[in-house]
């Protein structure tokens, strides 16, 4: 065997180098702290992908505006993510001049997370879709105030993307145009797919002006899986507050703990495929109500433990059969309707559900007569009592600057003692 001392002096310093770069390459990344103002050049600094896993950019007071088209599509990874934030205290607004752009598109971005923007003017507040090269994962939209936007406040609809591990919590989203949703999530017939996401925490308000024509809060299109919706608090919508298709046989999506009271349409509308568990629901029109919707069959859904006070001649619980609707004749799954209180107006049905096998209806409790299995509910409900199952909302809930829990509370009132 030759010795070290054998080998030319040029070819020692060669291994050394690629040693050292071997070292170099498995070594975390070095991040950075950036700080800048919107005199600065913040567009060419969050424009692109130049930032690095690890790095943060902290926004200062004032108003970022350009006419120019933004992109960012920085890529963090899990244990390195990039944080884009509004410095503390600061108020850090993204004003687009114009309609004619989006104010933020988030192209092929992945473990970037946003926290504390101000979002107004320009077509959608953020969009998000892949890039050429990358698809657009991990991505967080957190304390954003979003309102009097051109279009929808966020979307993850472009076609043949597949959107997964975006968490999108305690942002207030108001006063949006066009479509209106607040989260349009997926596309239809399953031509995006959104999936093990969560939207939480939000307060969706007046997404019902007279300029959108469907404006719903959240929506969750057809084939979109795995995901949790829980504890927003939304109201005043056109379209219902929360809408969900089906999965196409994927996980089930959970809805949980919402709040949610005066839309134009049902409150709450769910096809199939779905845990919808203790949420409050007051509405003229039905709290919760189930059809076929594209290729979601209804069935598979377990609606559990939530309160729905109908304020108008509508049923709380409206279900209609696959039979009376276009699609498929014969329910998808089981749907078991359990453990509610459900109070309709006086001489309205309690919940309108098909006859069918499937569908099962216990332990519920409430007022008003159940079309379907022959039942009466004839309870009285110890208002106190039931309010003790109000859902508890985390102090960060943007939902406390504008509300207290008696303002809450008071859509729900309508439930006699």
């Amino acid at each position: 065997m030759r010795s070290l001392t054998t080998i030319p002096s040029d070819r020692v310093l060669s291994v050394l180098a690629a040693l050292l770069l071997m070292v170099w390459s498995s070594m975390p990344v070095s991040a950075e702290h950036f700080r800048i103002g919107p005199e600065k050049d913040w567009f060419e600094l969050l424009s692109g992908d130049a930032l690095r896993p690890g790095d943060v950019v902290t926004l200062v007071d004032g108003t970022y505006t350009d006419s120019r088209r933004l992109v960012m599509s920085h890529r963090g990874t899990a244990e390195q993510p990039i944080l884009i934030r509004a410095e503390d205290e600061a108020k850090v607004i993204f004003h687009r001049p114009d309609a004619k752009q989006n104010t933020i598109n988030l192209e092929g971005a992945q473990n970037l997370k946003l926290e504390g923007l101000e979002i107004t003017g320009g077509a959608t507040a953020i969009r998000i879709q892949s890039s050429d090269s990358h698809r657009a994962e991990s991505i967080a939209i957190e304390s954003l105030h979003i309102h009097h936007i051109g279009g929808v406040a966020v979307t993850c609809n472009h076609p043949g993307d597949d959107y997964r591990g975006m968490i999108f919590r305690f942002n207030h989203i108001h006063h949006t145009s066009g479509h209106g949703e607040a989260f349009y999530l997926g596309a239809n017939n399953g031509g995006a797919v959104f999936h093990h996401s969560e939207v939480t925490d939000n307060y969706i308000h007046h997404l019902n002006g007279p300029d959108i024509s469907q404006g719903d809060g959240i929506e969750i299109k057809q084939g979109s899986y795995g995901n949790l919706i829980a504890r927003n608090v939304i109201h005043h919508t056109n379209y219902p507050a929360i809408t969900i298709y089906g999965t196409a046989g994927q996980p089930v999506n959970h809805v949980e703990s919402n709040i949610v009271w005066d839309s134009n349409d049902c409150t709450m509308q769910v096809a199939a495929d779905c845990i919808v568990r203790n949420n409050w629901i007051a509405s003229t029109a039905n709290c919760f109500y189930s059809r076929n919707h594209q290729e979601a069959v209804i069935g598979n859904l377990e609606i559990t433990s939530n309160v729905l006070l109908a304020l108008g001649k509508a049923a709380p619980i409206r279900i209609i059969h696959p039979r009376e609707s276009s699609g498929a004749n014969q329910i998808s799954g089981p749907i078991r309707i359990q453990h509610n209180v459900m109070v309709a107006g006086d001489g309205a049905l309690a919940a309108r559900i098909p006859v069918d096998a499937l569908v099962q209806f216990s332990n519920n409790r409430g007022k008003g007569r159940v079309g379907g299995v022959q039942q009466t509910l004839n309870d009285s409900i110890d208002l106190a009592e039931l309010f003790k199952r109000f859902p508890s909302l985390d102090q960060r809930h943007p939902v406390w600057r504008h509300l207290n829990r008696d303002q809450l509370l008071a859509a729900f009132n309508g439930i006699a003692e």
